[in-house]
Order: structure tokens, then C-alpha cells, then sequence
């Protein structure tokens, strides 16, 4: 049963959490929006709100440090009285995930599922291939991989150019990735922020990127952030990823078409990559609409003659199959435990099944089936149309672990 929440230590350092953005209603009121899913408002006291902005110094702020910093400012009548309603809002707070203490991962993946995720989600190189040939990919392009994780995409395509910056909301997958570079030799910008936010930024890019991500993100901020930066000839490109095992597999029953995690969609994989093909058109079209007049001072070129960029249009699509081994490493590079929370199994329960599952399998057993897509938009160029029958399907490969 929920009671309420617990008050942090006096002495507990806190910090205003990144994933919340300050706002206030029109008729005064503040409130704080989550800029990542889910999408929740937490409605903030006039306490609240002086709270938080002393909980906002770059390091953050122990307890007792913002109760006292409070109190000089306020100078309530009964500083004594004052104090446990600090302290319950502080609790409330940090509940919310509002505040955050300085070690914590904002984000739902951490440190721990860097290593299973690199070595058992591994990008295939056929799709990196496709994707550099395609973009004209080349040694002074400068990318951005959006909710890239540990840098599966990004560090391959490190190996082009050294002008890659992957953009995570994970401290831990950020982490990994500066790591893996390292230990690579190759150069990689790696960045802790909300891909949502990549409309605030000033670069400019030949190459975006976001894998099997966006359905994680805000996708009308990503295009409005995809309008703002890639330059010119250059490619905006979203993977999408769907994976099939049959019942029998022994992961079936949270990998499977109607696991503990929910029924996955009944629509062919093709007609979802088309779908999505169709929704990031319009609402390129919608954002970067060049002729039409309006205010931004986002867009640079906005009132210039003759300066204005060609539209972000289809530019292709192209459809890969492979058929790879998925066992529980596969699984503790994605389950976090929020997802198995989702399960409504104790985590000790549902890692002994997965495992038990595993080893009780033999390697044929834990095949299944990954589908991908590569969807490629380019800021000028012929416009590319969804042909009246079904795309060729390309087969690709498996080089990493058996995942026994």
C-alpha cells in the first residue's frame, strides 16, 4: 500500500531532475512538464517552485542547504512550523521524480544494461552500409544519432567521420559509449540530453539518425529539431525494428506476439514502416514549410530572398530480415526494471524464468526473427514514392553471440 512519500536525508544532495521543464499557466500558476515519456505535468506550490529553483544550481543542493536557503528568502513568521512542509514538499518532489539525487539515471536504461546492449543488440553493419552509401555519408559529414544508447549506430559510424555526436538521455549509456570509442580509437561526442530538446541546439548536420527511438520520443519536437539542423542535401534517417519469435520460444512469453508486456500491433512490419513513412512526411511538411511565412527565429534563412532551403522529403525505404539468436542476454540489454514492473513478476522470479528458459533450450530454439527498416528523408533531391507492390525485402546476417 502507498504512504507518503519518504523525506529525504537533511544531508542528501538533491538536484532539479533534467527530464522536467519549467513552465507557467496563463494565469500565473507553475507547473513543471516531463519532456520525456510519460508526458506528466506536476503542478508546483509558490514553496515548491523557490524550491526547485534552489535545488537548480548546477551540482544541486543538499536538503538541509535549500531548507535553510528557503527560509532567508521567505523569512516565514514560524520557521519551525515552516520546516516539515519543506520537508514534505521536498519528499513530494523526489517522488515525483522532480528532484533527483545526483548518482541517479534519469533515464529508464542505466550502466548496467550498457555492456549486454552493445554486445547483444549490436547494429548490423549491412544497415550502417546502406545508410552511409545512401546519405553520401563521408570523412568531413558531420551526424547526430538521436536516443542512440551505449552508441551501437554512432560508433559505426565514427569509423567515417570524426565528426559524430551521439545524444542520450542516459548517464550510464552515455558513459558506456565515451568508453567504447575510447577503447576503439575512434572519436565520438557524446551527449546527455533528451533528444527532444535537439531543436535547441546550434549545430548543423549532414546526417541525423534515430534508431528503433522515436516511438520513445516527442516526434513532432525530433522533426522540428530535424528542420532546424540538417543543412542542406543532407539525410534525416529513422531505423525501426520489430522482432517475431515463434510461441515455443522460450522467451515467448515477454518476446512474444502476446507477452506479459502486452499484445503486439497485428500490422505487417512493411505496412508499419510505411505508415511511419507517411506520418514524419507530413509532419516534415507541416514543421519546414519553406514558402510559408511566419515568424520563427529558429529558421536563419526566415525572411531572406532566395535563401529559404529545399523541403525534407522521402528520399527511400528499405526493408532487411535476419534471423538471430535471442536469449537472455538479449533480454537484459532492454528490461529494465520498470519494464519488469510491467510484468508483474518480482524481478528475482522473472530472471530465474528467462534464464531457466534458456538453459532448458537448445540454440534452434531461441531463434527468431528481426525485421528492420531504414526510412531516409533528404533536404533536396527527387522525392521518393512508395511503389504499387511490396518492397524487396533484404536478408542480412548474424555475427555476434550465440546467446546461449
Amino acid at each position: 500500500m502507498a504512504g507518503a512519500p519518504r523525506a529525504p536525508a537533511p544531508g542528501e544532495l538533491l538536484r532539479a531532475s533534467p527530464n522536467f521543464a519549467l513552465a507557467f499557466a496563463m494565469d500565473g500558476r507553475p507547473y513543471v512538464s516531463r519532456e520525456v515519456e510519460p508526458y506528466t505535468q506536476f503542478w508546483l506550490s509558490e514553496r515548491d517552485r523557490i524550491l526547485l529553483s534552489l535545488f537548480s544550481a548546477r551540482h544541486g543542493q543538499t536538503v538541509e542547504g535549500a531548507i535553510a536557503g528557503y527560509l532567508r528568502l521567505v523569512a516565514p513568521a514560524d520557521a519551525a512550523k515552516e520546516r516539515p512542509r519543506l520537508l514534505k514538499s521536498i519528499a513530494e518532489m523526489t517522488e515525483a521524480g522532480v528532484l533527483a539525487r545526483p548518482g541517479d539515471d534519469t533515464s529508464r536504461y542505466d550502466a548496467a544494461m550498457a555492456a549486454d546492449y552493445l554486445a547483444h543488440r549490436p547494429f548490423p553493419p549491412e544497415l550502417t552500409a546502406a545508410i552511409v552509401r545512401d546519405s553520401g555519408f563521408g570523412p568531413e559529414s558531420r551526424a547526430v544519432d538521436l536516443a542512440g544508447g551505449p552508441g551501437s549506430l554512432a560508433l559505426a559510424l565514427a569509423e567515417t567521420s570524426e565528426h559524430v555526436t551521439l545524444m542520450d538521455l542516459s548517464r550510464g549509456f552515455v558513459d558506456a559509449a565515451r568508453r567504447e570509442a575510447a577503447r576503439r580509437g575512434v572519436a565520438l561526442e557524446a551527449i546527455n540530453e533528451s533528444a527532444n530538446r535537439l531543436a535547441f541546439h546550434d549545430a548543423q548536420y549532414d546526417l541525423i539518425t534515430v534508431s528503433q527511438a522515436l516511438h520513445w520520443l516527442d516526434d513532432v519536437m525530433v522533426c522540428r529539431g530535424v528542420s532546424r539542423l540538417l543543412r542542406p542535401g543532407g539525410s534525416f534517417v529513422v531505423v525501426l525494428g520489430a522482432m517475431t519469435v515463434p510461441d515455443a520460444h522460450p522467451l515467448s512469453f515477454i518476446l512474444g506476439d502476446h507477452s506479459l508486456l502486452g499484445a503486439k500491433s497485428a500490422t505487417p512490419f512493411e505496412a508499419q514502416a510505411l505508415a511511419l513513412m507517411r506520418r514524419l512526411t507530413l509532419l516534415l511538411e507541416a514543421i519546414d514549410s519553406p514558402d510559408v511565412e511566419r515568424i520563427d527565429p529558429t529558421r536563419s534563412w526566415a525572411g531572406v530572398e532566395g535563401a529559404a532551403p529545399e523541403s525534407i522529403i522521402p528520399a527511400g525505404l528499405s526493408l532487411f530480415r535476419q534471423t538471430r539468436p535471442l536469449g537472455a542476454g538479449y533480454v537484459r540489454a532492454f528490461m529494465s526494471p520498470r519494464h519488469i514492473e510491467m510484468t508483474g513478476l518480482a524481478a528475482d522470479d522473472f530472471w530465474e524464468r528467462v534464464d531457466r528458459g534458456c538453459a532448458q533450450s537448445s540454440p534452434d530454439a531461441r531463434l527468431g526473427v528481426q525485421d528492420w527498416a531504414v526510412l531516409q528523408f533528404r533536404r533536396g533531391g527527387p522525392r521518393w514514392n512508395a511503389p504499387d507492390g511490396p518492397l524487396t525485402v533484404a536478408g542480412i546476417g548474424w555475427s555476434g553471440p550465440s546467446e546461449g
